[in-house]
């Protein structure tokens, strides 16, 4: 009974159109911040920790030395901890981690170049939604 009286006051105040637009919201925008980029790593420690301006997605890119079979890196949130370990001593890698604002984040490596790390703005926009939703809550009670 309480799914059907939600479901009926959902289709009330929340349109299929609004749906999509609360989907698209957490998805990640072109704006990004460089947090840092070009650093390098040989043996393992921690390359820069920090915390999150706002919502987003953490993008670290990363090269191995060349000179070790063994280069790894990671990108750590309370959250989520990614990993990348280099399939080859040269290869290029790259992995991502949601983070949300105020939230401190981690990267740590060993063998590792051309380290950077991006934070990708989620597109967001709720505002605008909940303005339209709440103008549609006075229109339905008057």
């Amino acid at each position: 009974m309480l799914k059907s009286l939600l479901g009926l006051l959902l289709s009330k105040f929340y349109s299929k159109q609004e749906s999509e637009l609360v989907a698209h919201q957490s998805l990640p925008s072109t704006n990004s911040t460089n947090l840092f980029s070009n650093k390098s790593v040989s043996d393992w420690a921690t390359v820069a920790t920090g915390v999150a301006p706002h919502d987003g997605f953490l993008v670290l890119n990363a090269n191995g030395d060349g000179t070790s079979d063994t280069a790894s890196i990671f990108v750590s949130t309370p959250c989520v901890h990614s990993f990348i370990e280099f399939p080859f001593p040269s290869a290029g890698c790259s992995t991502w981690a949601p983070i949300a604002k105020g939230e401190a984040w981690a990267v740590q490596g060993s063998n590792a170049k051309k380290i950077s790390l991006d934070l990708r703005k989620t597109i967001g926009g709720g505002y605008q939604l909940l303005r339209n939703l709440f103008c549609k809550e006075v229109c339905y009670v008057a």
